[in-house]
């Protein structure tokens, strides 16, 4: 037995030192190493310096201002310098030098110059805002007065209203008897208040074609006077001009000659907020009251007022101006 006990002490001890000669080799298992903390998901694909579908990417927009940029050629900067003096303003296509011109030959009155005398020639030029402007001279009525138009569409361009399309007080209406007047200073003396016939504010609406009576110094022409009279929603206001029996005279341009559309007094009776204006190419439409359209002013004044000759406003013509001194 005890030689059994010394035999199975020796096994162990060998074992025991095969054992302790292996400590030092790789041990192998079966779990897998941690991932590192930066190492990323394999369902997530790595970060990269530039994105894979640059068209999915909205880049922020660049606010940054660029020093020394030049301005752009199109639109210069023509704000005055604090304290400058305003600009003189000159006409350019209107017509015009400055107010004083020689007077080269005998006078003739106003009525003489109009269209039903003088079809072919029935232009004066008019002191507007420190230029001569030309107007066209539309006729001699039976009260004595003689009638004006502008020919050429104001540069700026105007609503007829902010909504309603009746015409006495309309925000064209203040417009002309307020602000444009002060432009013809020169010759305020002479413009005369007349009657001027208009619809009444209840035919709006409901088609109607009642006109009243109203009194102005400047005003916009009527469909009934460019000749458009058989219109189902209009009032006849006025009676037709001579000058619009020529379809071509109906069209209107800018002192730029470009061609552009021109407001009427007249509503559009079928609705409450439309009035009548004339295409760039002469024909007749309405529109909201609100929308921008041309500007001819018209006003009337004494038929036997002088108009005299020069050759100061259009270089290499003889051409008649008003003067009311």
């Amino acid at each position: 037995m005890r030689r059994y006990c010394r035999l199975l002490a020796i096994l162990t001890a060998f074992v025991l030192l095969l054992t302790a000669c292996d400590g030092g080799g790789e041990e192998v298992g079966d779990e897998l190493s941690p991932i590192p903390d930066e190492q990323p998901s394999p369902d997530v694909p790595p970060v990269s310096g530039e994105a894979d579908d640059e068209s999915a990417v909205t880049p922020e927009p660049d606010t940054t201002q660029k020093p020394d940029a030049a301005p752009v050629p199109d639109e210069p900067d023509t704000t005055p310098e604090p304290g400058a003096d305003e600009p003189e303003e000159v006409a350019h296509l209107s017509g015009g030098l400055l107010p004083e011109v020689n007077v080269v030959g005998e006078g003739i009155h106003i009525g003489e110059l109009s269209y039903d005398v003088r079809p072919g020639s029935c232009t004066v030029y008019v002191p507007e805002k420190g230029a001569y402007v030309p107007f066209l001279v539309l006729t001699a009525d039976d009260t004595g007065n003689t009638l004006l138009l502008r020919r050429d569409i104001l540069p700026d361009a105007r609503p007829f209203n902010s909504y309603s399309a009746t015409y006495p007080d309309s925000a064209i209406d203040r417009y002309l008897n307020t602000e444009y007047i002060q432009y013809l200073d020169a010759v305020q003396p002479l413009i005369r208040f007349t009657d001027i016939a208009v619809t009444a504010p209840d035919a709006l609406g409901v088609s109607g074609d009642a006109v009243q009576t109203v009194q102005r110094e400047i005003f916009l022409l009527s469909c009934t006077e460019t000749g458009f009279t058989e219109l189902v929603n209009a009032g006849k206001e006025g009676d037709a001009l001579s000058y619009f029996t020529d379809p071509a005279h109906r069209t209107a341009s800018r002192e730029n000659g470009t061609a552009a559309s021109w407001w009427l007094r007249t509503p559009d009776t079928y609705y409450l907020s439309a009035a009548y204006g004339i295409g760039a190419d002469g024909s007749l439409g309405s529109g909201n009251a609100y929308n921008e359209n041309g500007v001819r002013p018209a006003f009337r004044v004494p038929s036997d007022t002088d108009a005299f000759p020069t050759t100061d406003i259009v270089q290499g013509q003889t051409v008649y101006f008003l003067s009311a001194g």
